[in-house]
């Protein structure tokens, strides 16, 4: 079992949240890290069961892969805009259509700073095209 002050300081550290699911390059199934430590999915057992790998992603010997983030309804999600000083706006989310464009684009973030990373991205490739 992790202390709630090491599992707050992994999570941290691979910008991840308590039971958010990703992959990992070299592997086909899912994992996630909580109080139990890293987990695995495998269909064909009986759910969620112990892992390696939390060593090798926290030296950085294995890749992560993560989900794109979808908020769930009414969560608060950021999103980039280029217009605007702040290089990202927040929103509630509805399922609207603005929300259903931005999530099938990848462009919902859990954080205001990941949504000003790809805001600056998006305009590197704008410069680059001029």
């Amino acid at each position: 079992m992790l202390s709630d002050k090491v599992l707050k300081t992994i999570l941290e550290y691979l910008n991840l949240e308590e039971n958010e699911e990703f992959g990992i390059e070299a592997s086909k199934y899912m994992r996630r890290i909580n109080k139990k430590g890293i987990q695995v999915y495998i269909n064909s057992s009986d759910g969620w069961s112990s892992s390696a790998y939390l060593n090798e992603l926290l030296l950085g010997k294995v890749k992560m892969i993560k989900s794109p983030f979808v908020p769930t309804w009414e969560q608060t999600y950021y999103y980039p805009n280029i217009t605007t000083t702040l290089l990202y706006e927040a929103s509630l989310y509805y399922n609207g259509e603005y929300d259903k464009h931005r999530v099938e684009h990848k462009l919902c973030f859990r954080t205001k700073e990941d949504a000003i990373v790809r805001a600056k991205e998006i305009l590197k490739l704008i410069e680059e095209e001029d």
